[in-house]
């Protein structure tokens, strides 16, 4: 059952047509009064679900664009962004200071009420993790932001407010996140999964500190700070893992088709027809879609990036000499067949030119596999990458149900990535290598990787202290694929400076001449009928070619972006807010706290001075 808290926003407005037990009343009808919000457990849960609606992330479509996952990326990838038109990010606009203001609401009114203490502060404790997500959300995006705590009021409150530095914000949130795990239960019952437990707050200040100890926010690598977003994680770690509250779900395809996995952390919930998305529709092509498609389509560079079976680098011994080559989709021989022997991840992930990929709704001569190819009688439209995704799709969905009537949950954080975050710091940190080998063969494992003779499941033995933190990061890229993290950890760590000129990938698959006057109900039955299709005989159909994605550009991420600009309108709104240094004039360094000017400092003086006798 899903939980009801994804439905609770309703009360609110059920109780206004209920709450009035005689026509004598005088309390307004068309409204709940604050009063009564803050008395009633229903409605102080009611507006805290609707603040849940609000905060907490869903799918989307643009979680590849800006890495190396899929195509697109525009101005940023190419490096001609200006502060007014990134109006804060590549991912958008992101200013939510309406929200902030609504759990502000909360969190300053709820304590007037009647309600006990216990109901309060779980209450309170809920929304201070949401106030937190948000502005670590506006964090890493522009650095230090507005600190705003309370309800402001336009009447009275100066609405005129600076940036407070990055620190600052860091501090705040952490403050938040403690706060907050230390009025939240372990778990929750059935009917209320989904809400933010003492685990997931943890888990969380475990990913900002890692992100605060990155060098995006930590260039003169602070390793105290590491050493603090180490302990974060490992507490996370432990209170997650405790009575086996949170664990690796065993099969790794399940995780997005199976809901309540004992691997959710932190998530959005949806449930038909209360609150839907319609991210599936966008996975599937065009022919099976109800004219939506385009999500994720991903990238030979991702495609290349897998593991093979064994956990090893990506490559085929040709020879049998034992030296693998990398691997080429346009040759004829093995080195072109590079989707046998992955990493069992990679067919949960990768839909390439005749994988196994059933639909609802396919017809029966094309049913149980996907073709990518171009050319001969075909009129569909193919990826523009050559590649579907399968991640997050739920084959037995009709194109129809996948557009209106997805409910699948969204997951912002699960327990891998809780892990993952682990190992990178401890990688960081020095002298624990044990536990991130520890952690990074549990990952390959559930995956289904081999272990080997050496029971490293591919991982190199005796890794260098930097080769760890490489193989960390490689293991992010693979495990959470897709999931919205390889932006960020490509902007928490600036790799992207270490990519400039580089230049993503697609390939096309063509139809050889002498099938290109079949019919494509003909062309696929034939293939399909040739038990050998994917291995021996899969160059008697097709050849490949490869194309930039990034042809007339090519990537030029500008040191400036780590930390976006502010839109001008916000300017316009409040003038004390300053602009960030490399962007139109700007002159505010998000990670040093502001010089006083040399008068203001001089006044400061002098007050000190007299106040000292």
């Amino acid at each position: 059952m899903k939980s009801k808290h994804i439905i609770a926003i309703t009360a609110l407005a059920f109780a206004s047509l209920t709450s009035c037990t005689s026509v004598l009343d005088k309390d307004d009808l068309t409204a709940v009064s604050e009063k009564a919000t803050w008395n009633s457990e229903i409605l102080s849960t009611a507006f805290l679900d609707k603040c849940y609606k609000d905060n907490l992330p869903s799918f989307s479509g643009d979680y590849s664009k800006y890495s190396d996952e899929g195509n697109g990326g525009g101005d940023f990838i190419h490096g001609r962004l200006t502060a007014v038109a990134t109006a804060g990010g590549p991912l958008g606009e992101h200013w939510p200071y309406d929200k902030i203001y609504t759990i502000n609401v909360l969190l300053t009114s709820i304590d007037g009420g009647s309600l006990s203490e216990d109901i309060r502060n779980r209450i309170k404790a809920q929304a201070l993790f949401l106030r937190a997500y948000q502005y670590f959300e506006m964090v890493k995006i522009y650095g230090g932001v507005p600190l705003i705590l309370t309800p402001q009021d336009r009447h009275s409150d100066d609405l005129y407010v600076t940036r407070n530095t990055a620190k600052e914000c860091i501090d705040q949130i952490v403050k938040d996140l403690d706060d907050a795990a230390a009025s939240l239960p372990s778990i929750w019952g059935e009917n209320d999964f989904g809400r933010i437990t003492k685990g997931a707050a943890m888990a969380f200040k475990g990913r900002v500190l890692l992100t605060y100890a990155s060098k995006q926010f930590n260039p003169n690598n602070d390793r105290t700070r590491w050493q603090t977003a180490y302990n974060a994680c490992l507490a996370a770690q432990k209170e997650l893992s405790e009575n086996g509250q949170r664990a690796l779900h065993p099969i790794y395809k399940e995780i997005w088709t199976k809901e309540t996995t004992s691997e959710t952390v932190i998530t959005t919930r949806f449930l038909d027809p209360v609150r839907t998305h319609n991210f599936m529709a966008g996975l599937r092509p065009l022919e099976f879609s109800v004219g939506a498609t385009g999500n994720h389509h991903p990238t030979l560079d991702m495609a290349l990036a897998f593991p093979m079976a064994d956990g090893t680098t990506p490559g085929v011994d040709v020879d049998g000499d034992g030296v693998k080559e990398a691997f080429d989709p346009t040759a004829t021989d093995a080195t072109g067949m590079f989707w046998l022997n992955r990493d069992p991840r990679f067919y949960d992930i990768i839909v390439y030119n005749g994988a196994e990929y059933p639909l609802n709704g396919m017809p029966d001569w094309f049913q149980g596999c996907m073709y990518t190819y171009k050319g001969g009688e075909d009129t569909h439209s193919p990826t523009g990458t050559g590649f579907y995704s399968c991640k997050f799709s739920i084959p037995e969905k009709t194109a129809t149900e996948a557009k209106d009537h997805g409910d699948m949950d969204w997951i912002e954080m699960r327990y891998a990535e809780v892990l993952l975050n682990l190992a990178e710091c401890a990688a960081e940190v020095g002298n624990k290598s044990d536990e991130v080998y520890t952690i990074l063969k549990d990952i390959r494992k559930r995956a289904g990787i081999t272990a080997n003779a050496d029971g490293l499941y591919g991982l190199k033995a005796n890794m260098s202290q930097q080769e760890l933190i490489d193989a960390v990061l490689y293991e992010r890229r693979i495990e959470l694929a897709y999931e919205g993290k390889r932006f960020w950890d490509l902007l928490r760590r600036k790799i992207f400076s270490d990519m400039q000129g580089y230049s993503r990938y697609r390939i096309e698959i063509q139809v050889k001449n002498e099938y290109a006057t079949m019919a494509r109900r003909d062309f696929i039955t034939m293939i399909k009928s040739d038990p050998e299709l994917m291995t021996k005989n899969y160059f008697k159909y097709f050849t490949t070619q490869t194309w930039r994605i990034d042809e007339t550009y090519q990537w030029d991420v500008k040191d400036n972006y780590y930390f976006q600009g502010l839109a001008r309108k916000h300017f316009e709104q409040n003038p004390k807010l300053q602009q960030t240094i490399g962007w139109e004039s700007g002159d505010f360094d998000p990670l040093v706290k502001p010089k006083l000017s040399k008068l203001l400092l001089s006044v400061v003086e002098v007050c000190s001075f007299f106040t000292s006798f």
